[in-house]
Parts: C-alpha cells; sequence; structure tokens
C-alpha cells in the first residue's frame, strides 16, 4: 500500500489467514470459502500465464498511439466497472502488516560473499478494512501506470497493474457471480460478501511487505517496503561485530535468521519493538567450527525444514516438529539387534548409530530412543533386557530444532565451499538447488536428501543462484550468467554482459521470463531468460552485493550501505 496507515497487527502473524472463515472443516460456509480461494488461485495463475505470453511477444520499443488509445480505454472501462457500486460503501482503509512475500536480502561488505538468500512466501495477507469493489477499485488505481503510455528506452515490459487488475476482475467476478447468490438464503450480514472478497485477496497477495538486509556491522535489519523506513535491528552476537553472511524471514510470523559461523534465530516478545533472547543453531556440529562460514539460508514451506550452506563444502539441513514414531518389539531378538546399534550421546540420550528396521517400521539413522511408553526408566542399553514383552518404543529424530538438540538431519556434500543455494517447490515434493566453489549447481530432493541432477559449465566458481517454476539461473567468476532447465541439467542460454564477476541473480516468481543480475563491475541488468535479450539496466555507482526481483518491484543492496527500491519496467529509483 502507498498510502495510509502503517502498523503491524497480530493476527498478521496467524499461518493461517482465512482460520476465522474456516474454524468448522465440515461446515457448507468453510467449503464455500476453501473453494472460492482455489478458484480464485487457479484464476491468478492463469492471469499470470497470460501476462507472461503477453510480455513475451513485446519486442518494439514504442507502441502506436492507436493501441496506446484503445488499451487506456479498456483500462478505464475496467476501474469504471470496478468503482459501480455493489452494496453498502465502507470506510477505505488500508494497514501495512506482516506478510506478503518476504523478500529478504544478506550482503556483507568486508568479505564480499553477500547474496540473495531467499524470498519465502510468508502468509499472505492484504489487510484492507473493507474490500467493496470502491476499495478494491482504489486499490487496483494505486498500482503503476500502465506501460504502454511510458516511453521507455528499451522493450515495453508488462507492469504488476494489469495483474492486479485482472486479479481483481476475478475476485469480483466470483463473489458477485457465486458467493454471494449462495449466501442469500443465510441470515447473514449484507456485509459478509464484502468480507468474503476481503479474505480471498488477504489469501492470494503476496507483494513485499518486508525485506530483511545483513550487514558488515554484525545487525540485522527489517524494513517497511511500503513505508520505506527501517522497523527494527538486532544484533547476531553482541561479543562480536563479525559481519553476517545471510538473513532469512521465517514464514513463522516475526522470526529473523542471522548467520555468521553459527546461527541464531530472533524472535519477539512485543514486535517489533521488545525482541526476545535469540537462539542458537548451527552449533556444535562435528567439522564445523569457527573457520566456517554459513552463506545462505532456505526454509521448506512448512517451516519445519531449515537448509544451511556452508563453506566446509556441505549443506546441513535441520528439522523442527519432528514426528514421534512408534513401534513394537516382540522378541529377544529384536531387541538385542536394537541393542547393538544404540549409543549413548552428549546429553545421555540413547540414538541409532545406523538406521534399522524394528517390527515392520524402518527406522533412520540418530533417532533417539524416548524415554517414554515402556522405556520409562531405561537409562543405559542394558536396561532393555529388562523390558517386558511386547513393548511399545518410541522414536524421534535426536536433533529435532523444537524438542531435541540441534543436530544437523542431513549433509549434502559438494566438493569445495558452498555459497548459495536456493528451495522451491515441485510438484508435490521440494527440491533444493546449491551452488559450490567447485563450479557446479547441484539439485537435492530434499525429502530424502539424495542428488537428482549435476549442473557443469561454469568454468569458475558457483557464487549465487536462484530459480523459479521454469528457470534455475546460476551466475560465476567467470562473468556469465548460466540459464538450465529444471528437469534436466540442459543449459537454455548463456548470457554475456558484466565485465567482472557476477555478484547476485534473481528470477522473479510472477513474470517467469524476468532474471535481474549484479556484478563486481556495478551494473545490475534485467534479462528475458527465455530469449537472453537484454532488457534494461539500473545505474549504480557501487558493487551490488544482494538483489530481490518481484513483479513491478526491484530491490538492490550496494556496497554504498543503501538499499534501493527500483520499478522494474522503467529502471526508476522509489
Amino acid at each position: 500500500p502507498t498510502s495510509g496507515t502503517h502498523s503491524v497487527a497480530g493476527e498478521a502473524f496467524v499461518a493461517e489467514p482465512m482460520a476465522n472463515l474456516t474454524a468448522d472443516p465440515q461446515s457448507p460456509l468453510a467449503a464455500l470459502v476453501l473453494t472460492s480461494a482455489l478458484t480464485l488461485a487457479v484464476a491468478s495463475l492463469l492471469a499470470a500465464l497470460f501476462l507472461r505470453s503477453t510480455s513475451s511477444k513485446r519486442h518494439s520499443v514504442s507502441v502506436d498511439e492507436s493501441t496506446r488509445a484503445s488499451e487506456s480505454t479498456r483500462a478505464s472501462a475496467a476501474q469504471a466497472e470496478l468503482a459501480a457500486p455493489a452494496g453498502p460503501q465502507l470506510e477505505r482503509k488500508q494497514v501495512a502488516t506482516l506478510a506478503g512475500n518476504g523478500a529478504v536480502l544478506a550482503r556483507s561488505g568486508d568479505v564480499g560473499t553477500a547474496q540473495v538468500v531467499g524470498a519465502g512466501s510468508l502468509p499472505a495477507s492484504l489487510a484492507t478494512a473493507a474490500a467493496t469493489p470502491a476499495v478494491v477499485a482504489a486499490t487496483a488505481a494505486a498500482a503503476p501506470a500502465s506501460t504502454s503510455a511510458i516511453n521507455l528506452d528499451g522493450p515495453v515490459l508488462t507492469g504488476s497493474r494489469e495483474l492486479w487488475l485482472l486479479r481483481t476482475l476475478a475476485v469480483r467476478q466470483l463473489v458477485e457471480a457465486q458467493v454471494r447468490p449462495a449466501l442469500s438464503s443465510l441470515a447473514l450480514d449484507r456485509e459478509f460478501p464484502d468480507m468474503v472478497m476481503c479474505r480471498i485477496w488477504r489469501y492470494l497477495d503476496d507483494r513485499p511487505k518486508l525485506v530483511a538486509s545483513g550487514c558488515a556491522d554484525g545487525l540485522g535489519r527489517v524494513f517497511d517496503v511500503g513505508a520505506g523506513k527501517m522497523l527494527v535491528s538486532v544484533r547476531h552476537d553482541f561479543s562480536s561485530r563479525q559481519a553476517l553472511s545471510a538473513v532469512l524471514l521465517s514464514r513463522r510470523g516475526p522470526q529473523l535468521l542471522t548467520t555468521t559461523w553459527d546461527g541464531k534465530w530472533h524472535n519477539w516478545e512485543e514486535w517489533p519493538h521488545k525482541p526476545s533472547r535469540p537462539e542458537e543453531f548451527a552449533r556444535g556440529e562435528k567439522g564445523v567450527g569457527h573457520e566456517n562460514t554459513i552463506t545462505g539460508l532456505a526454509m521448506s514451506r512448512d517451516g519445519n525444514t531449515l537448509a544451511c550452506a556452508c563453506t566446509i563444502g556441505c549443506t546441513l539441513v535441520y528439522r523442527a516438529e519432528c514426528p514421534t514414531t512408534e513401534v513394537e518389539v516382540s522378541s529377544p531378538e529384536e531387541v538385542e539387534a536394537l541393542r547393538e546399534v544404540l549409543k549413548i550421546g552428549d546429553y545421555s540420550e540413547l540414538y541409532l548409530t545406523e538406521s534399522i528396521k524394528l517390527g515392520g517400521v524402518l527406522l533412520e539413522q540418530n533417532y533417539a530412543l524416548l524415554k517414554e511408553g515402556s522405556c520409562e526408566g531405561v537409562q543405559t542399553r542394558r536396561d532393555l533386557a529388562k523390558l517386558d514383552l511386547p513393548a511399545k518404543l518410541c522414536f524421534r529424530f535426536v536433533g529435532c530444532l523444537s524438542r531435541g538438540h540441534k543436530r544437523a538431519w542431513r549433509k549434502l556434500d559438494h566438493d569445495a565451499a558452498v555459497h548459495c543455494l536456493s528451495l522451491i517447490a515441485e510438484g508435490s515434493g521440494e527440491f533444493l538447488y546449491t551452488g559450490s566453489r567447485d563450479r557446479t549447481v547441484r539439485k537435492w530432493d530434499l525429502a530424502d536428501g539424495h542428488l537428482v541432477h549435476t549442473y557443469t559449465g561454469h568454468t569458475s566458481m558457483v557464487r549465487c543462484l536462484t530459480v523459479n517454476a521454469s528457470f534455475l539461473a546460476s551466475g560465476s567468476d567467470d562473468r556469465s550468467i548460466k540459464v538450465w532447465r529444471k528437469d534436466r541439467p540442459a543449459l537454455v542460454r548463456d548470457l554475456r554482459g558484466h565485465s567482472d564477476f557476477v555478484r547476485a541473480v534473481a528470477l522473479c516468481r510472477t513474470f517467469q521470463n524476468r532474471l535481474a543480475s549484479a556484478g563486481d563491475d556495478c551494473k545490475v541488468f534485467l534479462w528475458d531468460a527465455g530469449t537472453g535479450e537484454r532488457l534494461r539496466e539500473y545505474a549504480h555507482a557501487s558493487v551490488v552485493s544482494a538483489l530481490v526481483l518481484h513483479e513491478s518491484l526491484l530491490l538492490s543492496a550496494a556496497d554504498d550501505k543503501k538499499l534501493r527500491v527500483w520499478r522494474t519496467e522503467t529502471a526508476t529509483c522509489e
């Protein structure tokens, strides 16, 4: 939002923004709202695909006046239709909340290894007091003006305004044609359909609201993108001012993760004014000491898996909220086999040194035997011989972040330091991409940690990478940006334009072909990843070490200690 009251609302921290409307999953109202949200999600996807195909065909430098007039007329007609009164008109208020895409940057002016470390989708929430057609129209009107009416130096690019307008039309059409008639027979407030529209908007909205940066002074800072001001800053380590190497905004409400050689997550007792004491992770791992630097962070969709790229040549994967596995042993032979693979750990826990199958259930290495059920009072391996058979045993991963001793669940190896990583959902699974000093990019299945693909072709270290639904792109010290297929290690494009090391790359999640890159030559370019065409250049006087590209916004962090917000289509700094 570009106007209105800017604040942080407590309900924005709730992981399910539609929880108030779907408290009873069996109710007809819950089914109606969920069906509406799913229908709108499909409509939003179709709109994005339509705009993507439209923008890829626009390669002319200018648009003739008749086309401009026609597009302007259609846009005006759409806005006029949206602004038409339909039901009670409520007060127009907008509140900026902790929502949308948590665009995250990390930079380190001392060591020069900063990069974009993630843009995780936080719980979507468009906080408007009401979403009557008039208010929705006002929201759409606040979007950037149509690019067809702007004299650009490069090819015409589709802006976010068109996408927002299509989403707005889809929401109104759905509510007016389906939701309102369905609710007409119920004794509900007349404003209820408008509230449904508002909830759907909150569910679909993914515009960036917050951005976090990690700096060479050891501070992590969180900024309000709409207001253009800092909300809060936290120090990673009060005993040291070591430069931060990576940061991540967690989808679990107001939580910021910062790293140097170790990692810490920062919570708030009262957001954003009263931070609580930070908690540690990635500390005490075997082979991970002060010589290590965590160069990147990524988190899974459910927020229960955290990946850390390390300069010791591996990626450490952590888990939270690990499930408890219950097995039943009925024979002395099974008990003896269990005793053989158990070991006492540093915290007097009994854990498995290798995988074992008990009672028809496969238990993985590093699962701990819990002192509950039949094992209450079991302190050593010898105590297992005293169990009354059949016995029920409970196991859980020993290093669970939320209920364990913070130990890595998986270790994904490279042949040299890992400089970058990115995590994305593909179908029903999630996959992790890592880039290394060994000149390769590797794709891992997050579920079981097996290596899926290895991408080779760079002649120097891979310093940065980015991924969206269509492409994988990597930047290297060989001054090239390579665009790859995701389903197999095949090169799509080799982009050349930087005269020095490529420091950061960023793909847009909505306009899939848009790719931004930054290099040590102080240049930032916008590319068409599909055609290889260079579309824009964003002027900087110093090295840009981190980028985030989201629809009509490009965020860049430079060594001149400034974080800039750019209008993607016009290359103008806001």
